[in-house]
């Protein structure tokens, strides 16, 4: 019996010919059906659904089930939980999610956020939510094999056959990849994919998320959730929510978090606040997230990407959770509307396609906006809050990334009617006009994506997808940050 056991497996044959797959399944021992690499969110969902339609699904994850997931709260929109026909816990409820944005220049009015109108939102454990998710698979049949590091994908011909692990080679008809943001398994993936391989600058954030401890004796502030644009005059932000019991303290920058800039945030947040100890309770790591539009392309023959592994985020927080259970539920539906099993990019398409039209084209709108924020100054950030070119109703519609709000309401028409609101700030104003320009330029791009597979097609909208957003990076914009 010829068992393939390397990495990638150089056999030419044309693209989309599965007479070759079909073969080797036959030659291959024990090969399961659908791997999941990295137990994700998006990626356990896809699991628990694909498990229930009788597919053999197996997870592989580097960390011990123990130490999944980060060691803290998010919220969540009950709604995605909706979408995929899950049903959560009732303590997951949250009491209330209203934010206040807060400039650094103290002359300018905080703007408080009203709480979301129809919305459900809950807020959950991370690990408490995987755990929650791993039982779900587990009841359905999936197998786990956590301690299991996955290091590249399995290539035969123009086929993602499987994935290399530190316990060998695994084989599956369908890889779901849920690796996260620096996936190996995108990162090495063929050329001929048309996926991009890594995020580019300011694609992610680096972000510090730690809890602290609550001075005895000092009251509540008036505002539970502040969030500090710009604090200490870098491109970023930093927010401060107070618990009952702690102080939920996170630092997001563009560029590196050093530990000079964790105590110097620190510092400003328990000058404002003084009920904010300095004892950090749990937490205190930094990690990256995608805060950028989706992947052009997602799927290849044998092969998807679902949550951050296909940068599945709202581009201006890096907020993911919702559209990763999203995407995993779409995923599932294609694979079940794959009545063959060929799991190629034909019937894989049918994902990407539906996730872009429920999701992905609303997202790269907010990615425009999000791609103003480098350019923007700490007195830019006040002057636009203080001149109400966006009131705060909007400005929360925004922030929660909702498609129905996108889909409904023209951003670049409101943005554009109320720049005069800027005359007085000839530079901001400047730049506002440039992000309109950018709106305009982007209706060029969804016309161009293919309603389905045609690789040159693919090819072309990759390219043109891709050029676009970059050139958004590097378009220059008018004011004095930029000489």
């Amino acid at each position: 019996m010829r068992k393939y056991c390397l990495p990638k497996v150089d056999i030419d044959f044309e693209f989309g010919y599965n007479e070759n797959i079909k073969q080797l399944r036959e030659e291959v021992h024990k090969m399961s059906e659908i791997i999941v690499a990295g137990a994700g969110h998006g990626g356990l969902v896809a699991a628990w659904k694909l498990a229930q339609l009788g597919h053999k699904v197996t997870v592989y994850e580097r960390h011990a089930r123990e130490n999944l997931g980060y060691d803290q709260k998010d919220p969540v929109d009950a709604a995605y939980f909706d979408y995929a026909g899950i049903d959560y816990p009732e303590d997951w409820h949250a009491p209330n999610n209203v934010i206040t944005l807060v400039p650094i220049d103290e002359t300018v009015a905080p703007v408080t956020l009203p709480e979301e109108k129809g919305a459900s939102t809950l807020i959950v454990e991370r690990r408490e939510l995987l755990a929650f998710l791993i039982d779900l698979c587990e009841k359905a049949g999936v197998h786990f094999e956590f301690n299991c590091e996955v290091r590249e994908p399995v290539v035969l011909g123009s086929r993602i056959i499987g994935i290399m692990t530190s316990q060998g080679i695994r084989l599956a008809d369908l890889v779901i990849d849920a690796c996260g943001i620096d996936s190996p398994v995108r990162r090495n993936l063929p050329d001929f994919t048309h996926i991009q391989k890594e995020p580019g600058n300011f694609d992610r954030l680096h972000v510090y998320r730690a809890y602290y401890n609550r001075i005895e004796g000092k009251p509540d502030p008036e505002h539970r959730y502040y969030v500090y644009v710009n604090a200490s005059g870098t491109v970023g932000f930093t927010w401060l929510i107070t618990e009952p019991d702690s102080a939920d303290i996170l630092i997001a920058r563009f560029g590196e978090v050093t530990e000079e800039d964790i105590k110097e945030n620190l510092d400003f947040v328990c000058a404002k606040n003084e009920h904010v100890g300095r004892e950090l309770i749990r937490g205190g790591k930094v990690v990256d997230i995608p805060v950028r539009q989706p992947l052009a392309v997602f799927v290849a023959d044998g092969y998807a990407a679902v949550g951050d592994s296909a940068y599945m985020t709202i581009p201006l927080k890096g907020s993911g959770i919702g559209y990763s259970i999203k995407a995993g539920t779409i995923l599932a539906r294609a694979v079940e509307a794959d009545k063959d099993g060929l799991f190629n990019c034909d019937t894989l398409w049918k994902y990407e396609h539906d996730f872009f039209h429920e999701i992905g084209f609303a997202a790269c709108t907010v990615a425009l906006e999000k791609n103003l924020l480098p350019y923007l100054t700490a007195k830019d950030v006040s002057d636009f809050m203080a001149s109400g070119i966006l009131t705060a109703e909007e400005l929360a519609e925004l922030n929660t990334g909702k498609i129905e709000y996108l889909r409904k309401n023209n951003i670049v028409s409101t943005i554009k009617n109320k720049l005069k609101l800027l005359n007085g700030m000839p530079e901001l104003r400047n730049k506002g006009l440039k992000m309109v320009g950018w709106f305009g330029r982007e209706k060029l791009v969804e016309p161009l994506f293919p309603a389905k597979y045609d690789r040159e097609d693919v090819e072309k909208w990759a390219e043109h997808y891709n050029d676009f957003f970059e050139s958004i990076k590097t378009d220059k914009i008018p004011g004095e940050d930029n000489e």
